[in-house]
């Protein structure tokens, strides 16, 4: 039997991402796909549009057979160990054999070249990103430009936010000595940062949001019919959208009531860069505002978002270092499975090396206390997610414990 493995976000789950459940299918003949997703906060350092189990919902409706949770230390990090995490999590799984991504290039061999010379790192390459950081550019542009002067080919591959992904995936694979096999496909439709509404085209997530966002209702047309109901319930109750502006108070909370010296240990914060956050809330209200002052030509939006959302959080540096030391992610947590699927769940409890998560009122028996750490950030994360709900009658705490998995037959895909 194969079985697919696809880290995705589905922020929210367009048709872009059913296309790429089908074709990922079709290319590597698998039974079975499981999806690591991030939960209600994502990489990018935003809160997800729609909550996890409604992301998981929509996956499951279009070829996803069992959605896992990506928690919230690697589902918020970098894109290294964002994609390090996942695909560790896959190997400890057991019985995956393949794993899938998509990338501008959709071919698999460039791809693994970079990640070869990354991983090896031949003393022309060091010596090349040693200079180019030396000129304070961001270690992504250093990296990039050192890479190009080995191979030429790689200044246009890493220019492309999909690339740069599967780069991580093949490295992680490459790192674990992993027999999972790689695979990717082009990517279709709208550019991964487009805005592009317009309806002759699968339409990026990042336009998909944007539309939310200012009320066009084009958005629509590019959700797969089988969750617009979905899709529009949510909104109709009020469980969606959620955007980065709605934890602006939360935001402030958080920050004011830190000393420099805790910021400055919060997860990516380098180099000083507390004093410029704490500047940007004397000069600033608005998060937009906040990270344009904040943004520096060494630090991506992203990451400065990404910051302030560990600084929410309150993500430590030592709490990522300490999951990193002791074997990343310490279990597996099932957020939905078709009904169909059941025995893929006895072959993983039967083949995994950590414990699996159905039901987190059994956690305490189950996990053991590096385990009940790492749950706990996740935890704390769905509660302050759900603070930002627009109808606030949906906003209880202790989610994680009080909704079940998402079940559905194959009858209702």
């Amino acid at each position: 039997m194969k079985i697919l493995g696809i880290v995705a976000e589905y922020n929210p789950f367009h048709k872009g991402h059913a296309y790429q459940i089908q074709k990922a299918k079709e290319l590597t003949k698998a039974d079975v796909v499981i999806v690591v997703m991030s939960g209600n906060f994502v990489q990018r350092g935003e809160p997800a549009l729609l909550d996890k189990w409604t992301r998981s919902h929509m996956a499951l409706l279009n070829g996803a057979d069992i959605v896992v949770e990506l928690p919230i230390l690697y589902a918020t990090a970098s894109a290294e160990y964002f994609a390090h995490s996942a695909v560790k999590l896959f190997d400890d799984m057991g019985i995956v054999t393949d794993i899938c991504f998509g990338s501008e290039i959709g071919s698999i061999e460039p791809l693994e070249h970079i990640a070869s010379i990354l991983l090896q790192e031949p003393p022309s390459f060091c010596s090349a990103l040693k200079t180019e950081l030396e000129k304070g550019v961001s270690y992504a542009s250093a990296r990039c430009t050192a890479l190009a002067k080995i191979f030429p080919e790689s200044q246009n591959i890493l220019s492309q936010p999909n690339n740069i992904l599967a780069i991580e995936y093949i490295k992680a694979l490459k790192k674990l000595n992993s027999t999972i096999l790689p695979h990717t496909i082009c990517r279709k439709g709208a550019d991964y940062h487009s805005t592009d509404i317009s309806s002759s085209t699968m339409a990026s997530a990042s336009a998909i949001r944007n539309a939310l966002l200012e009320k066009n209702k084009n958005y629509i047309h590019h959700i797969p019919e089988n969750c617009h109901s979905l899709f529009l319930e949510a909104l109709e109750k009020g469980i969606a959208p959620v955007f980065l502006k709605d934890f602006t108070q939360a935001f402030h909370y958080s920050i004011r009531t830190k000393s420099a010296d805790k910021i400055a240990n919060i997860f990516e914060v380098t180099e000083g860069l507390e004093n410029r956050i704490f500047k940007a809330l004397n000069k600033y209200y608005k998060i937009t505002d906040i990270l344009s002052f904040i943004k520096t030509k060494r630090y991506s939006y992203t990451k400065i978002q990404r910051i302030l959302l560990h600084i929410l959080l309150n993500i430590q540096k030592d709490d990522v270092l300490f999951f990193n030391h002791t074997g990343y992610i310490p279990y597996i947590r099932i957020l939905g499975f078709r009904k169909e699927s059941q025995s893929i769940l006895g072959l993983c409890k039967k083949y995994a090396s950590i414990p699996i998560l159905t039901n987190l009122k059994n956690a305490d028996t189950i996990l053991d206390a590096r385990a009940k750490r790492m749950l706990h950030f996740d935890t704390k994360a769905t509660d302050i997610y759900y603070m930002a709900m627009p109808n606030k009658i949906y906003s209880p705490i202790h989610k994680d414990f009080t909704t079940p998995m998402v079940m559905i037959c194959s009858q209702e895909a």
